[in-house]
């Protein structure tokens, strides 16, 4: 019996790893999508975007950038095996991530409220931002706590914060277009329940599962 389980337990582990890491390259494809789609005026300057966004280009400078650096380092925090074998690198990754988004977030916070027309959507980038910095925040009031499972949890959510910029483009991959600013909005509020709900859901996906199977 004591055999069978710690044989159980690797192939458990491993096929937990190969989830992980095929839900990472699923977001890593749908990212490179959304760059190629939606922001090609990055590499383009005679795009019209860029009229959009020349009054507040250099605040939006370092909020890009803070937020692609969070965007790229976030999937290494869920790396068991690099928390294991690079505990201390693992830690500056982290508090790299977590040091980006508390500048990109109350940068965006900043734009939309000087130069969003929309007050509506000034009022949920507010909610989003505040939530992806309250969750980075709180994961690292968990690490420093020692609290694993609740800094792991709080990581989660504040990657699903990170890739609401992802999502809220990813309409574009397919050329779906929002007909009216209030309907994006709306979507966009309905990526914050899910930044909030989605990765619980995925972390706790073994139990879930292994509860449903035992109750049969």
């Amino acid at each position: 019996m004591g055999l069978a389980m710690t044989m159980i337990q690797p192939r458990a582990a491993a096929a937990r790893d190969y989830r992980k890491w095929a839900l990472f390259a699923v977001m890593g494809v749908l990212s490179l999508l959304v760059f190629n789609v939606d922001e090609r005026f990055l590499i383009d300057k005679t795009d019209e975007e860029w009229q959009h966004i020349a009054p507040f280009q250099w605040w939006l400078l370092p909020h890009g950038l803070a937020g692609a650096v969070a965007l790229a380092i976030g999937p290494f925090q869920f790396s068991e095996r690099l928390r294991r074998t690079h505990l201390k690198l693992h830690r500056v990754l982290g508090r790299i991530y977590i040091s980006a988004i508390c500048i990109a977030a109350p940068l965006a916070i900043y734009i939309g409220d000087h130069w969003d027309d929309n007050p509506g959507s000034a009022v949920e980038g507010w909610a989003q931002a505040g939530g992806w910095v309250l969750c980075a925040v709180l994961a690292f009031v968990f690490a420093i706590n020692r609290n694993i499972p609740r800094h792991r949890q709080w990581v989660a959510r504040s990657y699903g914060f990170t890739f609401i910029f992802i999502m809220a483009r990813a309409p574009h991959i397919v050329g779906w277009h929002w007909k009216t600013e209030e309907d994006f909005v709306t979507y966009r509020w309905f990526l914050v329940f899910a930044a909030l709900i989605v990765p619980d859901l995925i972390l706790q996906a073994d139990e879930l599962f292994r509860r449903t199977a035992g109750s049969r």
